[in-house]
């Protein structure tokens, strides 16, 4: 173990090394006694093992999970560079680098639900930017296990036993999983409203407590977010992802990745376009210059007819 990164709800962080491949890992370690006995226990292995199964590159590798002295480890890939909380810092980030990282995001999740897995905890913490600018996926397939799993349970059975602090976790959470319940297409859901905060710096449902939060997931209707270059494409489609009625989203992740690819080209090319200015002054008289053209045929015959006489 080189360093103590942090803790979730039952494990401690470390940043570590694995001596038997040589590489770097991030390591999580869980000693906590009423998880490691019984029925938890194994739920938590066969969890670990379906999501050490999936292979992309915009999802963070489970490389091992095993029991050590009475508990239980994960060993995950370990990349440099920050989470997307980070990386935004509450601003408003380029439309074409939100949809590109969303893209990433949204490939990573279509693995997952291929799989059969849900990640369950999307959010700007979950999601981490490489140093390299690739976006990843954390702990897909576990999130059960983790601190935001487990608030979003809480917030789902009694929002009112949860304090401010938890609305940094609840302000992402889909209306279906505030009532308990969650599929793949909550995951679709959670992550527009992360690319709604991309684009417009802000979460558009985070209230003061956590019952205000859950209430406004519910009923309130976001705004249409103000998308720089006024990608009306990009807006409808957050919207539509943000939808309260689950039939009303887009139904896969790859669905979301294909429109969100489609709108980026379109983004590109209209970065790409030429300034719509004149370079030259435009004659207002168009008729009154009709000799130029009988002048250069003139000028072409005089050239010809020297050239055949000479």
């Amino acid at each position: 173990m080189l360093e103590r990164l942090g803790e979730g709800a039952f494990s401690e962080i470390y940043r570590a090394r694995d001596t038997r491949f040589g590489r770097t890992v991030a390591l999580r370690l869980i000693r906590d006694e009423a998880f490691t006995a019984g029925h938890m226990r194994a739920a938590f292995l066969d969890d670990a093992r379906a999501a050490a199964q999936l292979s992309h590159p915009n999802i963070t590798t489970l490389f091992d999970v095993g029991e050590y002295e009475g508990g239980c480890y994960l060993a995950y890939e370990f990349a440099a560079g920050v989470n997307l909380r980070h990386e935004s810092a509450g601003r408003p980030v380029n439309p074409r680098r939100a949809v590109e990282l969303t893209v990433h995001i949204a490939d990573a999740l279509a693995e997952g639900h291929a799989h059969g897995l849900v990640h369950g905890d999307i959010r700007p913490e979950t999601i981490f930017v490489t140093h390299k600018g690739s976006g990843k996926l954390l702990e897909l397939g576990m999130a059960r296990w983790t601190t935001g799993g487990r608030i979003r349970e809480r917030a789902a059975a009694n929002p009112d036993a949860l304090g401010a602090d938890a609305v940094s976790v609840i302000s992402y959470m889909s209306p279906e999983q505030t009532l308990g319940i969650s599929d793949q297409r909550s995951d679709i859901y959670c992550l527009a409203v992360v690319l709604y905060e991309l684009l417009t710096g802000s979460n558009p449902f985070a209230g003061g407590t956590s019952r205000a939060t859950v209430h406004n997931i519910l009923t309130v209707p976001p705004p249409a977010p103000n998308v720089e270059g006024g990608s009306e494409e990009l807006a409808s489609l957050v919207l539509s992802g943000m939808s309260k009625e689950i039939e009303a989203r887009p139904q896969t992740a790859a669905t979301l990745a294909a429109s969100l690819r489609a709108i980026g080209t379109s983004l590109d090319v209209r970065a790409g376009e030429a300034p719509r200015t004149e370079l030259l002054p435009i004659d207002d008289e168009p008729t009154s210059r009709w000799w130029v053209p009988i002048l250069i045929l003139l000028g072409l015959a005089l050239a010809g007819w020297w050239y055949l006489t000479r």
